[in-house]
């Protein structure tokens, strides 16, 4: 079985995502697959002939979600500054615990991963997912710096989880 590695970072972190147009569905009938590097966000094809497209029916994210307990604040003028945990966390979104945002909100968000690591602010988020003690958000805007540091925590959850992962460099 051929493991597929991210073209740009080498990493081995890589999911298979769901096909994007025509041309990736004919390109599907020759094992040639979609992914996305969980690490530096790359969207990249490659030959896998034991991928399973068919569990992307019941699952469309295209990062996968590692479990934490990340500190952070959602930044809003109107409201007193509250700090809430985060519970899982990709580079694309997280489930935040707290309560009082409406679907498709947009928030600003600091998280602060360690007490040794810098801050990373999220400029804008969305609310995704409303649940009775916690919303789930996308992550729409974070400057390149920001992402540097956020693929640091998912990069540190995924060796301090055991998680399957190498980098081919």
């Amino acid at each position: 079985m051929k493991k597929s590695y991210c073209p740009t970072c080498g990493s081995s972190f890589v999911r298979a995502v769901y096909r994007e147009g025509l041309v990736e569905r004919l390109l599907s009938y020759v094992n040639v697959v979609p992914f996305r590097c969980q690490l530096c966000m790359t969207r990249f094809r490659s030959i896998s002939p034991d991928a399973d497209h068919n569990r992307q029916v019941s699952d469309r994210r295209q990062y996968t979600r590692l479990a934490a307990s990340i500190e952070a604040q959602v930044l809003d003028k109107q409201q007193p500054a509250v700090t809430n945990r985060i519970t899982d966390i990709s580079m694309d979104g997280c489930t935040l615990q707290t309560t009082g945002f409406l679907k498709g909100t947009l928030i600003e968000l600091v998280l602060k991963p360690s007490v040794e690591s810098e801050t990373i602010r999220i400029e804008k988020a969305m609310v995704c997912s409303v649940r009775p003690s916690s919303i789930g958000l996308r992550f729409l805007d974070v400057q390149l710096e920001y992402q540097r540091r956020l693929a640091q925590v998912v990069l540190g959850l995924l060796v301090g989880q055991g998680l399957e992962f190498t980098v081919n460099a």
